[in-house]
C-alpha cells in the first residue's frame, strides 16, 4: 500500500525532512512535494480558516468523488461479501501518543493475520512531502496544519484531497473508521460520504474535557461539545473502549445507546515480560550507586509513564508526590515520557532526589522500566482506555489508577492494584498501603504483581481483533444490504 512517487528521488534521509525520528518508525517510501499553506500557530480566531478549507476542497474534488463512487459501486460487488476491508484513518499519527502508538501496533498485525487494514494521517509540517512509514502507515501530503491550542507538539490538519483519492480506488475499502474528531477526519468523512463508503467512529479521546483543561476560553469547551455532536452523529455508530465513556456518548453527546458498540482495545503484550525485572535499567536513570540499588536495600518505586501534559492530571499527582516523599527517604518516581510539561516538572523538582526522569523510550528500555517499578501511578481523568495501565501490568506492576474512564476497568479492584477518586488525602493512604505491602508484606505485594499479570492478558492482540473484524463484518452487511 504506497502512492509514493519515485520520480521525485527523494529518500528517507532528505534533508527536507526536518522531522525528528521517534523510535520504531521508519520511512519507506516519499510522495512528491505539493502545494500546502504555510503552517500556523495556535490561535482560537485562526481555527476560523479550517471550515473554509474542508469545504473548498470538498466541493472541488466532488465529480471526481462521484466518479470514484460509480467505480466503487461496481468494484465491491466483485469482491466477497465476508472479505471486510478497513481504513483507520487518524490525523495525529506523525506524533508521539496512545493513539499513534496502539494503532501501529494494531493494524500490522492485522494484516500479518490475513486481515485487510489500512492505516492513514497526515504528516506533520516538518515534512514537506508526505512519507509512507514502515511499508504500511501512509501519512498524507497536508494542504493545511496548525498548532493545536494549549497542546503542544501536535497540530490541526487537513490532507490534500487528491491523493486520498488515488490511495481509496488502488485500495478499495469497505469501511472507514475515524479516531478523533479532528479537521483531516471531517474532510475525509465528507469525501467518502459523497463516494458512497460507510464511516463509522472510534471514541478514543475525551476531547472535551482536554478542552476545558488546556483552554482558557470557556466558550472553547461548549463550541468543540456541539461539534463533536455532529461529527459523531455523522459516523454512526461508535466504538467505546469501556462502559464510562459509552455512558458519556449517549449522555453527553446524544448518540442512540443502540449505535454505541463496547470494543476493548489489544496490545501486543508478548513485548513486555515480568522478567525484563531486575535487569539494571531503572539504575540508569536515578542517578544512584549500584550498591545502594541491590535488592533488598533499595528505594520503593513509583513510576508515571506517558505524555508529560497537564491533562493527565500530573499537577495533582506532583502535589500528592511532594507531600509523600516528604515523609519519606526510601521512596522515589520516574517520569518516563516527553510532553510540554515536562520542563515545568524538572523545574518543581530541581534538587529533589526522590524524582527522576528517563526521557522518552521504546522497545525493550521501556519494557524494562515498567517492569522495574514496583507501583505504576495514573491518575489521569481523560483516558478512554490507558494503554500504558495494561503495558505496566502485563510487567506484573500494580497499577494505582483513578476511578473514572477506562484504567479502572483495566485494574478491576483492589487484587491488582488501587482505583480511587481524585482526592490528595486518598492517594496519600494509597501510596502509604503501596510502600508498606512492598516493604513488609512481599508475599502479599508478589500475589498482587502475579494478579496484575494475569489481568492485562485479557486485552491481547487476538482477543481484540477478532472482536472487531466480526463487528467489521456486521457493519459491512448492513451498510450494502449484502
Amino acid at each position: 500500500m504506497t502512492t509514493a512517487s519515485n520520480s521525485t528521488k527523494l529518500k528517507p534521509t532528505d534533508v527536507l525532512d526536518t522531522r525528528p525520528a521517534i523510535f520504531g518508525r521508519t520511512v519507506t517510501s516519499t510522495f512528491k512535494k505539493m502545494f500546502g499553506f504555510k503552517h500556523q500557530p495556535p490561535g482560537n480566531l485562526r481555527t476560523g480558516m479550517i471550515p473554509p478549507i474542508v469545504f473548498g476542497s470538498l466541493i472541488l474534488n466532488i465529480p471526481k468523488l462521484l466518479k470514484l463512487r460509480s467505480y466503487l459501486k461496481k468494484e465491491r460487488k466483485q469482491h466477497p461479501a465476508d472479505d471486510v476491508r478497513v481504513l483507520f484513518y487518524s490525523d495525529n499519527l506523525d506524533e508521539t501518543n496512545g493513539i499513534a502508538n496502539n494503532l501501529r501496533n494494531v493494524i500490522p498485525y492485522m494484516r500479518a493475520h490475513g486481515m485487510h487494514a489500512f492505516l492513514a494521517g497526515n504528516a506533520f509540517n516538518t515534512r514537506p512531502c508526505g512519507v509512507v512509514e514502515n511499508g504500511y502507515c501512509i501519512l498524507l501530503p497536508r494542504l493545511f496544519s496548525m498548532e493545536q491550542l494549549g497542546y503542544a507538539n501536535s497540530e490541526l490538519a487537513i490532507p490534500r484531497v487528491g491523493p486520498v483519492l488515488r490511495l481509496l480506488k488502488r485500495y478499495p475499502v469497505d469501511l472507514i473508521e475515524f479516531e478523533t474528531p479532528s479537521p483531516g477526519a471531517w474532510l475525509v468523512c465528507f469525501c467518502a460520504k459523497v463516494a458512497g463508503i460507510k464511516v463509522f467512529s472510534h471514541y478514543r479521546t475525551d476531547v472535551p474535557t482536554y478542552t476545558k483543561t488546556l483552554v482558557k476560553a470557556k466558550w472553547m469547551f461548549h463550541f468543540v461539545l456541539w461539534l463533536m455532536k455532529i461529527f459523531y452523529g455523522m459516523t454512526k455508530p461508535v466504538v467505546s473502549p469501556c462502559k464510562d465513556y459509552a455512558d458519556i456518548l449517549t449522555s453527553q453527546l446524544k448518540i442512540p445507546a443502540n449505535q454505541v458498540q463496547i470494543l476493548p482495545r489489544g496490545l501486543p503484550l508478548e513485548k513486555f515480560s515480568q522478567d525484563l525485572r531486575g535487569k539494571g535499567t531503572w539504575e540508569k536513570y536515578n542517578g544512584a550507586t549500584e550498591a545502594i540499588q541491590s535488592e533488598g536495600n533499595r528505594k520503593v518505586r513509583f513510576s508515571f509513564i506517558g505524555r508529560i501534559s497537564k491533562e493527565k492530571n500530573l499537577e495533582f499527582l506532583n502535589g500528592v508526590w511532594k507531600k509523600f516523599a516528604a515523609k519519606h527517604n526510601d521512596v522515589e518516581l520516574m517520569y518516563v515520557g516527553y510532553g510540554w510539561y515536562l520542563e515545568e516538572i524538572k523545574k518543581l523538582f530541581e534538587g529533589d532526589n526522590s524524582v527522576h526522569f528517563a526521557g522518552e523510550q521504546g522497545g525493550e528500555t521501556l519494557a524494562s522500566l515498567y517492569a522495574d517499578s514496583d507501583f505504576f501511578l495514573f491518575p489521569s481523568i481523560t483516558d478512554t482506555f490507558g494503554n500504558v495501565v495494561v503495558e505496566a501490568m502485563s510487567t506484573g506492576t500494580p497499577a494505582i489508577v483513578s476511578n473514572y474512564g477506562g484504567p479502572h476497568d483495566i485494574v478491576m479492584d483492589e487484587a491488582a492494584g488501587r482505583i480511587l477518586p481524585i482526592d490528595e488525602d486518598a492517594w496519600l493512604n494509597a501510596l502509604e498501603e503501596a510502600r508498606k505491602l512492598y516493604l513488609e508484606q512481599p508475599e502479599a505485594y508478589a500475589k498482587m504483581r502475579e494478579t496484575a499479570h494475569e489481568r492485562s492478558l485479557k486485552y491481547t492482540m487476538q482477543s481484540s481483533t477478532k472482536a472487531q473484524f466480526e463487528f467489521f463484518r456486521k457493519l459491512k452487511r448492513e451498510a450494502y444490504g449484502l
